[in-house]
């Protein structure tokens, strides 16, 4: 009896080591135990977790390679740029990069000793209560396998609209995550999620301690972001990109008239609003209106609900980074690319915004475009080039114009307003390629 007592727990001992395993006795007679082992399902989530872990252990730089070789053949099959096969693509850059995080071992920070803020009770607008729910979908989605409930939606919306709801149903779901949450921020992807799961728990009494865990990792994040947004390298991608893209009149004029682009008057219009003018941020277009008078009382409204217009030849921007309001003069040459797109559009309702999507509605989104001005640019060029990319290389273009005597350092001056920057945040934007 002792013997097979013994062996029972040699055996149970071994198997303990499954976590994921549940373990029962099973009395046969009054003699004999066995123990029965019901081995739990693994999501697939864990099952490529595992492999991971184990192809970094045991076959580490052959993985990596292999990860790098199919990430290039993707964006080359994807994008079919004609780039020199020895400068790489951003896109080869930022998964790269995803290999390099990968295999650094995740830190868990030690949680900051004193909350940052006390709870948050501001106002924030409808798309940023969307974009925050769409985060913490996405990390149920992919750390727990399930759909947010309509009803949690429900609350969360209410909570973010600063309204009274149901305590325990929040309490009960963001307790789950603040048991998992350093794995959650290991396995999140997006930093920008992290961040936005921050924001919404920075809302829910009682969970202060939550809020200090998250809050080393936001914090470092915002670093890194700093600390890449002023890593200005002329790389060689880069440099092939500034060496493409021209800021000279008689060249802008020249692709707008350009037939064999097949440009239509939208892409027109965006391609000249980022380089006829002085090169400001999409969001500033977002937002505007084509006015039928000049605009009165605009200033006498709060920031959230103001617009930007255009009328009669002239630039009103009413919502700016800076909140400062700005007017300014619209060469003629984009005063006709925006008569010509108004021409083009049969309803009257869409002849009140400046810009339309593909689908002839108003831009909801930012990010909808941005991808648009890019795709117009990679029209042109060849080359896939951002928004942000674009106000770079402007600003190095500027930099330039002054250092090598063609324009004068107040002329600049001038230009970094227009742009709604400030003259020293023009300065750091701009490559140094020398």
């Amino acid at each position: 009896m002792s013997q097979i007592n013994t062996e029972v727990q040699k055996k149970y001992r071994e198997r303990q080591l499954l976590k994921q395993n549940i373990i029962f006795f099973i009395k046969i007679d009054i003699n004999i135990y066995y123990l029965l082992f019901i081995i739990m399902p693994q999501t697939n989530a864990e099952i490529q977790k595992k492999f991971r872990e184990r192809q970094l252990l045991y076959n580490r730089e052959e993985y990596l390679q292999k990860k790098r070789d199919n990430y290039k053949k993707y964006y080359r099959k994807k994008f079919k740029d004609d780039i020199d096969p020895e400068i790489k693509s951003e896109e080869e850059q930022e998964q790269e990069q995803e290999i390099k995080e990968e295999e650094q071992e995740f830190i868990i920070l030690k949680p900051i000793k004193k909350r940052q803020a006390p709870l948050n009770k501001t106002i924030i607008k409808d798309e940023t209560k969307k974009i925050y729910i769409k985060s913490l979908s996405k990390i149920y989605n992919s750390y727990y396998h399930k759909e947010i409930t309509d009803e949690f939606k429900e609350e969360l919306i209410k909570l973010l609209s600063v309204q009274k709801y149901n305590i325990n149903l929040i309490k009960a779901e963001f307790k789950i995550i603040d048991k998992d949450i350093y794995d959650i921020i290991k396995n999140t992807s997006k930093k920008s999620d992290i961040r936005n799961l921050h924001a919404i728990i920075t809302r829910i009494r009682g969970f202060s301690n939550l809020v200090k865990k998250i809050a080393p990792y936001t914090d470092d994040n915002q670093l890194q972001y700093a600390i890449a947004r002023n890593n200005k390298e002329f790389t060689d991608f880069i440099k092939q990109k500034y060496n493409a893209l021209s800021f000279k009149k008689e060249d802008i004029i020249k692709n707008l008239n350009n037939d064999d682009l097949e440009l239509t008057s939208k892409e027109k219009l965006l391609y000249g609003l980022f380089t006829l003018f002085h090169t400001r941020r999409p969001v500033d277009y977002k937002r505007m209106f084509i006015a039928t008078e000049k605009p009165k009382y605009e200033i006498r409204k709060k920031i959230n609900d103001r617009n930007n217009y255009y009328y009669d030849g002239v630039f009103y921007f009413y919502i700016t980074k800076n909140k400062q309001i700005q007017k300014y003069d619209v060469p003629s040459e984009l005063q006709l690319l925006i008569e010509n797109e108004m021409k083009s559009r049969n309803d009257e309702e869409n002849k009140k915004y400046l810009l339309l999507n593909n689908h002839n509605k108003h831009y909801k989104y930012s990010s909808d475009l941005s991808r648009d001005i890019m795709l117009v640019f990679k029209k042109i060029y060849k080359l896939s080039i951002s928004a942000v990319e674009i106000r770079k290389l402007y600003c190095t273009y500027l930099k330039y114009q002054v250092e090598n005597g063609y324009m004068i350092e107040q002329e600049h001056r001038k230009i970094a307003e227009m742009m709604n920057h400030s003259y020293e945040e023009n300065l750091k934007y701009a490559y140094n390629i020398k």
